[in-house]
């Protein structure tokens, strides 16, 4: 996975001494309660076990960490794009600017189209993948260890060519 960066941020693969940031971000339920993978409380066991899994299997989950190496949260992109920020991260712009980054990454190499499932209450998700140039494209059933709940959550799908086209607009 190359290290992806942008003009304050830095999205690199997630490290071992990530596990404490990693915990302290994911245990406050204001965080936690819009991810449909992560159970609460979390736990430092919790991240450095997370952490195991994604370097040992691969997985397309960056860091995202500013350029004085400050960790932000997460973006990742394998069966569904996800990302998430620590709540002192909130309102600043980083979320659109990271996964920005990792859309342009991954349409450059010429990846396929990306889909995207968001609990039914999170507006703000909505709203950035909105943005970002995702269309609603039906709902799924997943269960949300945090909440203890299967819950019925909208998916969207971003197409190569509507990205493309989002990115020439905005030149």
């Amino acid at each position: 996975m190359p290290t992806l960066t942008t003009a304050r941020l830095v999205l690199r693969p997630l490290q071992r001494g990530d596990a404490d940031a990693l915990a302290t971000a994911l245990d406050d339920w204001d965080v936690i309660r819009w991810l449909s993978g992560p159970p609460y409380p979390y736990r430092l066991a919790d991240a450095r076990q997370f952490i195991a899994d994604v370097r040992a299997g691969g997985a397309g989950v960056w860091a995202i960490t500013l350029a004085d190496g400050g960790f932000l949260g997460t973006v990742g992109l394998g069966v569904e794009f996800g990302y998430w920020l620590r709540r002192g991260a909130w309102g600043r712009g980083y979320a659109t600017e990271a996964t920005t980054a990792l859309l342009d990454h991954h349409f450059a190499g010429g990846g396929a189209a990306v889909e995207a499932g968001i609990h039914p209450d999170n507006a703000r998700s909505r709203h950035l993948l909105e943005k970002l140039g995702f269309v609603a494209d039906g709902h799924s059933v997943t269960y949300f260890p945090a909440r203890r709940a299967d819950i019925e959550r909208p998916m969207f799908r971003l197409t190569p060519e509507a990205w493309r086209r989002l990115r020439d607009a905005a030149e």
